[in-house]
């Protein structure tokens, strides 16, 4: 074997383990973040619970607040993912609507902690985040909706006002589902 392509497989190994450390420290993060809360968890706790020293975690996110930002903006991106995979524009607008919130469901069962997390914080630590990602999901319920309504499926009414009360639902669902 070459030495280049030696050095190459090294640097490629090497990238790996620098993704798996971080993304332990994601995991090790979001436990805790879900059970004690941002204000109560350490960086040092995240280090010890990890088996990482606190530089390592440093080397990775600048602060607590990008950690548990980066955590939270994961959940609403995958979230959002799922909603997008789910609106499959081929079936009626109405099966569409049912999809996407069934996609937000299952996102939020399939991870009680990030759900916690998202729910337990105060929302002015990612309120920017959050903002961001509502305002995607209104914009894509309510152009469900017009379709729906324009269908015939769906009375029609106001669908900016129906979007975000759907949104707003689903934002209650969430609270419900991490509390039961």
């Amino acid at each position: 074997m070459d030495t280049e392509n030696t050095g190459s497989m090294r640097e490629l190994r090497k990238e790996k383990s620098k993704e798996a450390d971080r993304q332990d420290i994601l995991d090790t993060a979001s436990k805790l973040f879900a059970t004690k809360g941002i204000d109560q968890t350490s960086m040092s706790d995240i280090a010890d619970e990890s088996g990482f020293s606190v530089g390592k975690i440093y080397k990775f996110f600048p602060s607590k607040k990008s950690l548990f930002l980066h955590i939270v903006g994961a959940f609403l991106e995958h979230l959002l993912n799922s909603s997008i995979e789910a609106n499959d524009p081929e079936l009626p607008p109405l099966q569409r609507l049912k999809n996407v919130l069934q996609a937000a469901i299952d996102v939020a069962n399939s991870d009680p902690d990030q759900l916690m997390i998202h729910l337990r914080e105060s929302p002015s630590l990612f309120a920017d985040l959050k903002i961001h990602y509502q305002d995607i999901y209104v914009e894509t319920n309510q152009e469900l909706l017009t379709e729906a309504m324009a269908a015939g499926q769906l009375r029609k009414h106001d669908p900016k006002l129906m979007a975000i009360v759907r949104v707003g639902a689903v934002d209650a669902l969430f609270s419900h589902l991490s509390t039961s």
